[in-house]
């Protein structure tokens, strides 16, 4: 065995470090250039029949069209149904079985007059409450007038648009009051993790260090001397004891309140938002037409 460690190519060992930090990039590159799952989905759900079949495929295109051009899913949903959940949870839960990825949607209760808004996953971070506000605010008019079509195509083009705007970001996810860092789903955590730069250099650092390691330990002699070594057992003892007192520390932690706005969930540092019962964060915004 140690014949065998000592006939290992240094080199050998830095190559096996440097592929294990670029391989995992090589996948992710991989991974990317895969179609899209979502390219064949209907991104328009009509059920109140808002729209015509022709202005319903142009606003679907649409959809597509913008959301290809800025990395997300646009959807639509409308309803007029006095047997459906709350608006917000309605969303949550269409989110949570479909699992569009980075995307928004747009809820039109015709029986509540709701008009909802929520952005999930990295849309969240452009598409924030106080421009899902925005978008909610100048398509509120158009809705109230009937005129759908151009209230859904202003809501599309808006969020196009902030997506390419990085004149104002939230990337403070927490809408959860009980949970600081938000509420990400096992699965999303441990991916986001593995994934991470410093985890991936950390494992090999670990494995370069420990191929090093056992080359250096089985390259020379073993240490023999213990603590033992040098102390006289027959004439070592407690000689004295003494006790100082230092200083007294008080550390103050601030109690957290809760932020809780009402309608569109917790507040993260100024922004509303909501988790759904899948674990899914979202921006929200809320409002009446």
């Amino acid at each position: 065995m140690r014949k065998w460690l000592r006939s290992i190519n240094p080199t050998f060992v830095l190559t096996l470090i440097l592929l294990s930090l670029f391989l995992p990039d090589i996948t992710v590159i991989a991974k990317a250039s895969e179609p899209s799952a979502t390219e064949s989905i209907p991104h328009v759900y009509d059920e109140a029949e808002l729209l015509s079949t022709k202005e319903a495929d142009e606003i679907d295109e649409l959809c597509k069209e913008y959301g290809d051009a800025v990395g997300i899913t646009i959807i639509i949903l409308t309803h007029n149904s006095s047997d459906t959940k709350d608006g917000d949870i309605l969303i949550e839960d269409f989110y949570d079985n479909m699992l569009y990825g980075d995307s928004v949607i747009l809820l039109v209760d015709m029986y509540r007059r709701d008009v909802i808004i929520h952005a999930y996953e990295q849309a969240q971070t452009y598409l924030h409450s106080n421009r899902t506000d925005d978008i909610r605010s100048s398509i509120t008019p158009y809705l109230t007038d009937g005129e759908y079509y151009k209230a859904f195509e202003t809501y599309i083009k808006m969020s196009s648009d902030y997506m390419q705007d990085d004149t104002e970001l939230n990337y403070d996810h927490n809408y959860t009051y009980d949970n600081p860092y938000g509420n990400p789903s096992p699965e999303q955590t441990a991916k986001n993790v593995i994934g991470s730069l410093w985890f991936q250099l950390l494992v090999s650092l670990t494995i370069g260090g420990i191929v090093v390691g056992v080359m250096a330990f089985n390259s020379g002699g073993r240490m023999t001397t213990v603590s033992n070594t040098y102390m006289d057992q027959n004439h070592s003892g407690l000689i004295g004891r003494r006790d100082d007192y230092l200083r007294t520390t008080v550390t103050k932690v601030r109690k957290p309140t809760n932020n809780n706005q009402g309608n569109g969930g917790f507040n993260a540092g100024g922004f509303r938002g909501g988790t759904s019962s899948g674990g899914h964060s979202h921006s929200s915004s809320r409002g009446k037409f």
